[in-house]
């Protein structure tokens, strides 16, 4: 295990008008920050100064300088995570704040657990009559995230579940009461973006991203009425077929 650290976040927070007023819409011809900048900083000097100095160009600026080839992706713990921990804390100090961790820095230490897992050649996928073989890297590749030696799914039911999603305001159900418990689920990423009025269109909504198909999955199939039923929405085709031997470890 290594002990690492992370650039503290600075949390800017924003005032809300009312529902019943209309939001107003943002400049997008000029650079120059927004008129109430300054008083969202709450009479904060350093900070007024900080919110004068976040331009388009000074911000496309930061962007480009941290995604550039010599940080070398900013991978935790990587000497271009800490060049980039380095270069933002810089840029801070540079618009007038002050660190807030211990002893007047900028970082604040915890540890980090890092896995290095290898994945098997081929994964075996079984139905009735025929069965399915994937090679690695070409047509897969697994995680399991869990701290052991070794993980397997061994002979396990998969059973696909659409985008896995559960949205009642948009009448959106890929589970349906279908018995998962023990089995393992396969389900798209995002969220559905093919109608502007469903999911936001394209707007990516915590619906599509991974947390919650992990969170809800769990929730489903700790729940599961051990019930058979249709595994996905009448937006997808159910499927279901037999997996052995995943074993990242």
């Amino acid at each position: 295990m290594k002990q690492l650290t992370i650039l503290a976040a600075i949390i800017v927070a924003t005032a809300l008008t009312a529902c019943s007023k209309p939001a107003a819409t943002p400049d997008t011809t000029t650079d120059q920050p927004p008129a109430g900048a300054a008083a969202m900083a709450g009479g904060n000097p350093a900070a007024e100064k900080a919110a004068q100095q976040i331009q388009g160009d000074y911000m496309r600026g930061i962007v480009a300088e941290i995604s550039d080839d010599r940080y070398e992706g900013r991978g935790p713990g990587t000497r271009g995570d800490v060049a980039a921990r380095k270069y933002l804390a810089e840029q801070m100090a540079a618009l007038g704040l002050q660190p807030g961790a211990e002893d007047d820095t900028w970082e604040q230490p915890f540890d980090l657990v890092g896995i290095n897992a290898s994945q098997p050649e081929t994964w075996t996928f079984k139905a009735k009559d025929s069965s399915l073989v994937l090679k690695q890297w070409d047509q897969f590749i697994v995680g399991s995230g869990v701290q052991e030696e070794r993980a397997a799914i061994d002979d396990a039911e998969l059973v696909f579940v659409g985008y896995g999603i559960q949205a009642p305001e948009f009448d959106w159900d890929d589970y349906k009461g279908a018995d998962l418990k023990g089995k393992v689920l396969l389900m798209m990423n995002n969220d559905p973006d093919w109608d502007p009025e469903l999911f936001g269109g394209e707007t990516r909504l915590w619906y599509g991203r991974w947390d919650y198909k992990y969170l809800s999955a769990a929730h489903i199939r700790s729940r599961s009425s051990k019930r058979p039923g249709p595994a996905c929405s009448s937006s997808c085709r159910p499927a279901t077929s037999r997996a052995s031997r995943l074993t990242p470890g």
